[in-house]
Parts: C-alpha cells; structure tokens; sequence
C-alpha cells in the first residue's frame, strides 16, 4: 500500500519545548485553540531526574487561549483523565517516553471548551524533559509548516 500523505501535512506542531530545566512546581504552557483539529498528543522525554524527583503530567482544557475556566479533563464520572501516573526518579522512569493522547470530543464542549494547555508539575528536585503537542487530524489539511525549521519530504 502506498501513501501519499506527509506527516506535515496532517499534524502540526503546536507546543515545542526541549531540554527544559523543569523547577519545582508548577508548569503551564501557553493555551491552544483545537478548533481545527479533531485529536491532540501530547509527548514527554524525561531526560534527567535529580535524586527523589517526581514529575506529574497533564492536558488541562479552557474556553479560550487565555485559559478562561481551566480545568481538568474528566469522565462523566467525574474521574480526572489525560494524566500520566507520576513519574519518578526512584522508580526508574528517567530516560522515559511517554504520551497522552486525546479526541477533542473529550472535552467540555458542552461548555464551549475547545483550548489546552500542558500542564508539568515537578516536585523534589530539578528535572530535564523535552515536551510537544501536536494537533492532528486536521478539519482542513493541509496545516502550515511555518514552525519547522526544515521539511525534507519526497518528491
């Protein structure tokens, strides 16, 4: 089977971040309208974890890039999901891989919610991680590739 579509032309880089000295605390990223893509994921490179460090990871939801009403994804049954377990430097989980991913239908559209955010919350000590989302499934493909620095792709 041959394909003819490009990953760039069907998923867009929305949220970039590498090699980032994570702080204890909390860490949002910039919020991102999803109007234009059917699902997001979102991916964690844990690149280092200094001694007893945890690192909690989330997609949180709003109703618009300022992060009017921000809060949780939940179930109908009120159970808090698109959240890693807690990752640790104890448990083994640096050089770790990981992701979420999510179907825009999973939000409170009921409630207008139609924006994320990355939300990376480090305790204990210092870490290093590499984070991106990427919207795909595009409404109207294809989606701009101005965030690339370049794109190499057959001819």
């Amino acid at each position: 089977m041959s394909y003819t579509e490009r990953f760039t032309e069907v998923h867009k880089l929305l949220i970039s971040e590498n090699d980032a000295a994570l702080e204890l605390g909390i860490t949002d990223t910039p919020w991102v309208s999803l109007m234009n893509y059917h699902r997001v994921v979102a991916i964690l490179h844990v690149i280092d974890m200094g001694a007893g460090a945890t690192i909690d990871f989330s997609i949180r939801q709003a109703t618009d890039t300022s992060g009017t009403g921000a809060k949780v994804i939940s179930n109908t049954a009120g159970v808090t999901t698109h959240a890693l377990t807690q990752l640790t430097q104890a448990g083994g989980d640096v050089d770790s891989d990981c992701i979420i991913e999510l179907r825009t239908a999973q939000l409170d559209v009921t409630n207008g919610f139609d924006c994320v955010s990355i939300r990376i919350t480090g305790a204990v000590d210092t870490c290093v991680v590499s984070y991106q989302l990427y919207g795909i499934v595009p409404r109207f493909p294809p989606v701009g590739v101005t965030e690339w620095t370049e794109v190499v792709a057959p001819a």
